[in-house]
C-alpha cells in the first residue's frame, strides 16, 4: 500500500522515478500540474525544447508531446479532454489529450498571461498578466468573463480556494488581495508597503491561506475574518510557489529547488536542492499525497516520495 507523505517519515523520501528526456536546450523554467481526478501529470517547457507534455504517471506512461512555442503555463482539463495552455504570443488555448492538437485557441489582446489557475470544478480559469490585470475565463465556452477590480499591481500569483468560491493573488507591490469569485469583489485586501508578496495557497480546509515573500517570512491569514494567523518562516529568502499537501500537514517552497516544510511548526522535512541559480520550476503535490513532481532543470520531471513497499 502507498503511504501518504507526512512530516515524519520525510527523512526516507526518495526520488521515485525520472518522467520524460532531458531537453535539446537550456530551459528556464517548467510547469508541472496533476489534473484534479489525480490521473494525470502535466508538463510545460519555457525555452528548452518548449515541450508540452503528459503522462499516466502511476504507470510511467507518457500520453503525448507536442511543442508549444513561448508556453508559459498550463493546467488540466480533463472534463473537457484537454490541456489549458497560455503563451507569450497573448493566446490561450486547449490542446487535446488524445493527440496534441490544438481543439481552441483565442487571442487575449493586450494581455501577456504570465500566470494560469484552474478552479476545482475545471469550468473556471484565472490569469493575470505583467501590470496586474487578473482575468477571469470560461473554459465552456472559451471565452472571457472580464477583469476583476481591486488594488492589485505587479501580481506575482494567484490560487483558487478549494470549493472554488474565492481567488487570492499575492502582489509585489505589497498586497495580499482576496475577491469572491461569483460577484468579482474583493472581501480581503491586506496592505503591508514595505514588502513583497510572491506566492498564495489556500489551505485545503479553506479556513487558512498562505502568502509567502521576498524574505524568509510565509505570512498566514484566516479566511473568516481576514484577520493575521501566525507567521511561518521558510528556508531562505524568497521563497515562491507555495503550495500544500492535500491533508494540509506539509507545505512546499521554491528557492534553488524545493522544500517541503512542516505546516504548523515550519520545521524542514525534506530539501532538494539545484544548481542553478536562473532556473524555476514548482513543485506539486499529488492529489493523493503519495508523491511531489518537481521540474528538473535538463527537463525531465521527477516524483519525489516514499521507497516502493516490499512484496
Amino acid at each position: 500500500m502507498t503511504q501518504v507523505l507526512r512530516s515524519d517519515n520525510g527523512p526516507r523520501w526518495i526520488q521515485r522515478s525520472r518522467l520524460g528526456t532531458p531537453a535539446p536546450g537550456r530551459v528556464e523554467f517548467q510547469q508541472v500540474a496533476f489534473s484534479s481526478d489525480g490521473e494525470l501529470l502535466v508538463a510545460l517547457e519555457h525555452k528548452g525544447g518548449e515541450r508540452l507534455r503528459w503522462w499516466r504517471w502511476r504507470q510511467e506512461r507518457q500520453l503525448g508531446e507536442v511543442t508549444v512555442s513561448q508556453g508559459v503555463a498550463v493546467q488540466a482539463l480533463p472534463s473537457l479532454g484537454g490541456l489549458a495552455v497560455t503563451d507569450a504570443r497573448f493566446q490561450v488555448g486547449l490542446y487535446s489529450l488524445e493527440d496534441g492538437r490544438p481543439l481552441r485557441l483565442s487571442r487575449v489582446p493586450d494581455y501577456e498571461v504570465r500566470g494560469l489557475e484552474v478552479s476545482p470544478d475545471g469550468t473556471r480559469l484565472a490569469m493575470h498578466d505583467l501590470t496586474g490585470s487578473v482575468l477571469m475565463w470560461d473554459t465552456r465556452t472559451w471565452t472571457s468573463l472580464g477583469q476583476l477590480q481591486g488594488p492589485q499591481q505587479e501580481v506575482a500569483r494567484l490560487a483558487f480556494s478549494p470549493d472554488g468560491r474565492l481567488l487570492a493573488a499575492a502582489c509585489l507591490r505589497g498586497h495580499v488581495v482576496v475577491w469572491d469569485v461569483a460577484s468579482g469583489n474583493p472581501i480581503l485586501v491586506h496592505v503591508e508597503a514595505d514588502e513583497q508578496f510572491v506566492s498564495v495557497a489556500f489551505h485545503p480546509a479553506g479556513t487558512e491561506l498562505v502568502a509567502t515573500t521576498t524574505g524568509p517570512r510565509i505570512q498566514r491569514f484566516r479566511l473568516s475574518d481576514g484577520g493575521l494567523a501566525g507567521t511561518l518562516r521558510g528556508p531562505v529568502a524568497g521563497s515562491s510557489q507555495a503550495t500544500f499537501s492535500p491533508d494540509g500537514g506539509l507545505l512546499t517552497v521554491t528557492r534553488y529547488g524545493f522544500s517541503v516544510l512542516d505546516a504548523r511548526t515550519s520545521t524542514r522535512v525534506f530539501r532538494h536542492e539545484v544548481d542553478n541559480d536562473f532556473y524555476a520550476a514548482n513543485a506539486a503535490f499529488s492529489p493523493d499525497g503519495t508523491v511531489i513532481a518537481w521540474g528538473e532543470d535538463d527537463g525531465t520531471v521527477g516524483l519525489w516520495g516514499l521507497p516502493p513497499e516490499p512484496r
